[in-house]
């Protein structure tokens, strides 16, 4: 049920989470430009209403559809969602969560209808004219029908709404909101439930309190507080960070843990969170806008004018509540916990990594090439989680690729896959051939250690034998005697600055060409490329692409060797802007190596930026080779 209940969450965050940016675009014009804004300007006001109305629907609409069946999906989402638009005079937030799936779900089944049964030549025909005749269709049962049956929803809502913030019954909403936070449904219960209820509230009165339902940081930071001042061990020395990323980085993701270790504290989140939101409904207190994240930092910056210090100190109240009831739980348990690890006398520490759901350990003796940290939506404790341990393998010299994901879709290349305990379950269920390794706290975790001491013993040994080194010194490519005319594996000539944006197949294909020119590899290798980037992105992310042949064609590499292909104006790998396509062609598992130090010669943020606008391809070889 749990599981359930959390894909359906993160199917409604799924439509929202991408699109946070423009929210808050409208919430800063909102907040500065309106009667009551910070700014007040008559003429720059008039974006707020088309934003609300057209833009951010028809993105969430766009989002959930090519969620469900690529950019087909998103199209027919976005015609489909203006029928509800239109038939409707309130903001059709929920009205574009529901057109936009369905509009996927449409395209998708009658792509799978027609398949095979298309004549050659009428591909494109039956492609436009599907999405344009679905797209009407779905408009008109949107205006006619979903239209109305959405705004008697959203009204019904609303006045509940009213009724409970009436009545004084508002922090009750607690008792459900931080047990839903705790089981990392936080990003659905505030963009797929509060955010609209939010939304139609601020286009009547300019602000709402459901935007500091979810988002507010108090309640986590009492809980942080305590555990830092009480807390023992690994859960003492690990709070003052968590405090830092939580309350300034809105990542609430990070106390989970805490609580899910001893399950009593959620009583704490639970009274500051009710204690908050009763200091704002007696002073009238709300936010212009969602803030995302729910730092305090995007908490104020939504505040209305003349309100900011009112929302600060509700914030506190919520965080002065939680610290006083989460107190005495944590000085009982740390009473009874060992003061070196933190775990309870006699008790047994955290396993170490192991066979979890069904997945077993890495092979002994291959090399781990790549870790990938998952969390729920892949934004924030994964992000934080794969920084943190991409930084430690750094310091020590160990080149071994670190990325994060979310808990759907964890890269196929992965050799091993870290995720927090309540995520295990479900990604065992997906992740085949990677190893499981769960942790309970992304900053100090015992299997976490036991992973990187691995890793750095498995360094160690390839460094001491001869073989291919995986710890490296110097963020440097190395070079290779078996590159054609006896150079590096790269070559001046082998970089292009300055191109054109263009689509990723096409890029990856001049890339492909490229390798080919240079002799490093026969043209068949170009189209192993395009097939290793249907299984799975090539993009490492920070503008970084890595696109490479499929293990089934390295009989068509004849010397390792890369290039470099820089795109100022980017090139979109799924949604992610790329500003360099780094092709690369390895001898047997050479390219694997590469990747690895390649990826450690772009930690550097202000060479990577050097990389991405140089205009003289020296620039580049001379910061690689």
């Amino acid at each position: 049920m749990r599981q359930q209940i959390q894909k359906f969450g993160r199917t409604l965050s799924g439509m929202v989470m991408p699109n946070i940016g423009a929210f808050i675009a409208w919430g800063f014009i909102t907040a500065l430009f309106i009667p009551s804004g910070w700014w007040p300007h008559e003429r720059l006001a008039q974006l707020v209403d088309p934003m609300l109305t057209y833009l951010l629907p028809l993105l969430i609409a766009y989002t959930a559809g090519r969620n469900v069946a690529g950019e087909r999906g998103g199209v027919t989402g976005a015609v489909a969602a203006v029928g509800v638009i239109v038939g409707s005079d309130i903001p059709m937030f929920i009205g574009a969560m529901i057109m936009g799936p369905l509009a996927g779900c449409t395209i998708r089944w009658f792509d799978r209808w027609i398949e095979g049964r298309v004549k050659a030549g009428f591909e494109m025909l039956v492609s436009n004219f599907s999405v344009g005749i679905l797209g009407m269709l779905l408009a008109i049962l949107g205006y006619c029908v979903v239209g109305s049956v959405v705004t008697g929803l959203t009204v019904l809502i609303s006045n509940g709404a009213e009724i409970v913030i009436r009545h004084g019954l508002l922090p009750l909403v607690s008792l459900f909101v931080e047990p839903a936070k705790v089981l990392f449904l936080n990003n659905a219960v505030n963009h797929g439930i509060f955010s609209p209820i939010g939304i139609e509230q601020a286009r009547e009165t300019g602000q709402s309190i459901m935007f500091l339902l979810e988002t507010n940081p108090g309640p986590g930071l009492g809980v942080l507080l305590a555990c830092w001042l009480f807390g023992r061990g690994s859960t003492r020395q690990s709070a003052p960070g968590a405090v830092v990323i939580q309350f300034f980085g809105g990542i609430h993701e990070i106390y989970f843990p805490y609580i899910l270790a001893r399950p009593a504290l959620i009583l704490a989140p639970i009274a500051g969170s009710a204690a908050g939101l009763l200091f704002f409904s007696l002073s009238g207190a709300g936010l212009v806008a969602p803030a995302s994240p729910g730092s305090i930092v995007s908490v104020l910056a939504m505040a209305p004018r003349g309100q900011t210090l009112v929302v600060l100190l509700g914030v506190l109240i919520s965080a002065a509540v939680s610290l006083l009831v989460a107190s005495p739980f944590v000085r009982r348990a740390s009473a009874a916990e060992s003061p070196a690890t933190g775990h309870a006398a006699g008790s047994p520490a955290q396993p170490a990594p192991g066979v979890v759901g069904g997945t077993a350990p890495h092979p002994a003796g291959v090399p781990v090439r790549k870790v990938v940290f998952a969390c729920d939506a892949g934004m924030g404790s994964s992000a934080l989680g794969a920084t943190r341990f991409r930084k430690r393998l750094a310091d020590a010299g160990i080149g071994v690729l670190v990325g994060n994901s979310a808990a759907d879709s964890i890269p196929a290349d992965a050799d091993v896959v870290v995720c927090q305990s309540l995520l295990a379950a479900r990604i065992a269920g997906t992740v085949k051939d990677a190893e499981l390794v769960v942790i309970d706290n992304f900053l100090t975790d015992a299997n976490l250690d036991a992973l990187f001491a691995r890793l750095d013993r498995a360094a160690e040994r390839a460094s001491g034998v001869g073989g291919t080194a995986v710890k490296q010194n110097e963020n440097t490519l190395p070079d290779d005697a078996a590159a054609p005319d006896g150079g590096s594996i790269l070559r001046p000539e082998n970089i292009r600055v300055g191109l054109a944006p263009e689509p990723k197949e096409a890029a990856i294909r001049r890339a492909g060409e490229l390798l080919v020119t240079g002799g490093y590899a026969e043209p068949e290798y170009v189209g192993a490329m395009l097939r290793r980037e249907e299984l799975a992105t090539t993009c490492l992310g920070m503008g970084i692409a890595i696109p490479h042949g499929t293990s089934d064609a390295r009989e068509r590499v004849l010397h390792s060797g890369i290039v470099v292909l820089q795109y100022p104006g980017g090139v979109d790998f799924g949604g992610e802007k790329v500003h360099l396509v780094v092709g690369i062609a390895g001898v047997g598992d050479a390219h694997l190596d590469i990747l690895a130090r390649l990826s450690a010669s772009f930690e550097d943020e202000e060479l990577l930026q050097r990389l991405m606008t140089a205009t003289d391809p020296k620039i580049i070889y001379d910061n690689l080779k």
